[in-house]
């Protein structure tokens, strides 16, 4: 993929910089918030209907399937309606299936909806993504992707608390969320002049993401495969080793206050130091945290989450610091096609995480769920340090 910049990115004003950078965070953390809060309501109202496990499972997994079908498209729709018209359609797509959820009983018409949320949510994430690598210096990728990720992730962690107040039952939450993100177009809308200029040629490969940017691929890669554990899995290893329920939950809780509050360190440091060696370095804590967690977990719980805490932070910040690199990398339309693959790869990530987890956790009982993660972070580190001895070695540029 080509390196020439084709953006016009340098003729924003530091102001024009900001607002744009504000509306994306945004609208990424209505998305967040639209996902942290429709995952744990439809399975609640699917199991209230006594909809078989199975089919809620099939049923969460149309979303996964929505970004994946829609993504390597992304560069398609920009080319046809620019950034800005293509990602507001993303949130009026998302907000408005969501809406129809709450009017549609149908469960079959629910897969298609899912679908479509996954679709709106995929133009939305690959393009925002795009807009603000190709919109900021290199001095400050780091810290202006950290403060994405963390918007997202302060998403996640509201859209539970929002059903706490609207409740669960009836069409107020789906209309609730939906409005939220419907509401987040308006100032999408309003920045469509500061849009780059983005010379869009291909589209989206994981392949092509793979062999032309190993490194980069891996470390979202191990995200998606860590992150689908962490939300299927950490509670119920919490009870396998005989902890109460509500004790359990909390180490979920402890990992994604970690998310939130490490990644604007975390690429702060990243503006400063070697990306490659700083990604090296999170994958080797991602490597000693579940073993160091698990005996904890056993000999003192509390002493735990602390660990839990830094596992969480580092770990997506193998996400911050690899989007941020994929900045670094890839200008113009090839940003947006290698930022497509990036996304992809996260959900293909995502949709294989739970089976592989699940079966290391019966395979290893209780110790399956912290060797399954220690395994993944160290695929990534052995990628890492392979790519960084070709390097040395001038076997690859």
């Amino acid at each position: 993929m080509s390196t020439a910049t084709t953006g016009a990115a340098g003729t924003l004003s530091p102001r024009q910089v900001l607002w744009s950078l504000l509306a994306h965070y945004l609208s990424s953390m209505a998305i967040g918030l639209a996902v942290g809060g429709f995952v744990p309501l439809i399975a609640v109202t699917l199991e209230a209907r006594q909809v078989d496990t199975v089919m809620i499972g099939i049923n969460s997994a149309m979303t996964s399937l929505g970004v994946l079908a829609m993504a390597p498209y992304a560069t398609v729709l920009v080319r046809r309606f620019g950034a800005s018209p293509a990602m507001v359609a993303g949130l009026l797509l998302t907000a408005a299936s969501a809406l129809a959820m709450a009017f549609i009983d149908n469960l079959w018409a629910w897969m298609v909806l899912r679908f479509l949320i996954g679709a709106g949510i995929s133009i939305h994430w690959v393009v925002s993504e795009t807009w603000m690598n190709a919109i900021v210096s290199e001095r400050r990728r780091g810290l202006v992707m950290s403060i994405y990720i963390t918007s997202i992730a302060s998403g996640f962690a509201l859209g539970p608390i929002i059903l706490t107040v609207v409740g669960t039952a009836g069409a107020t939450p789906f209309v609730t969320v939906a409005a939220i993100t419907a509401l987040t177009a308006l100032p999408m809308a309003l920045i469509h002049r500061f849009a780059p200029a983005l010379a869009l040629e291909t589209k989206g490969s994981v392949v092509r993401l793979a062999r032309e940017a190993p490194t980069i691929f891996a470390a979202v890669l191990t995200v998606g495969l860590v992150d689908a554990a962490f939300f299927t899995f950490l509670p119920i290893y919490g009870l396998r080793i005989g902890m109460p329920s509500e004790t359990a939950i909390t180490l979920l809780t402890a990992v994604f206050a970690g998310n939130v509050a490490l990644q604007v360190p975390l690429g702060w440091i990243a503006d400063r130091v070697n990306r490659r060696g700083m990604l090296l370095v999170l994958g080797t804590i991602c490597v000693v945290c579940p073993g160091l967690a698990g005996w904890l977990l056993r000999a003192d719980s509390l002493a735990a989450y602390p660990i839990l805490f830094v596992w969480g932070g580092c770990s997506f910040g193998l996400y911050t610091v690899g989007v941020t690199m994929l900045g670094e990398r890839y200008r113009g339309g090839e940003l947006v096609a290698a930022n497509a693959a990036f996304v992809m790869t996260f959900e293909l990530a995502n949709l294989l995480g739970p089976p592989i987890s699940g079966w290391a956790i019966e395979a290893w009982v209780p110790t399956g769920l912290m060797l399954y993660m220690a395994c993944i972070a160290a695929g990534f580190v052995l990628v890492s340090l392979i790519r960084g001895w070709m390097r040395a070695s001038g076997a690859v540029g």
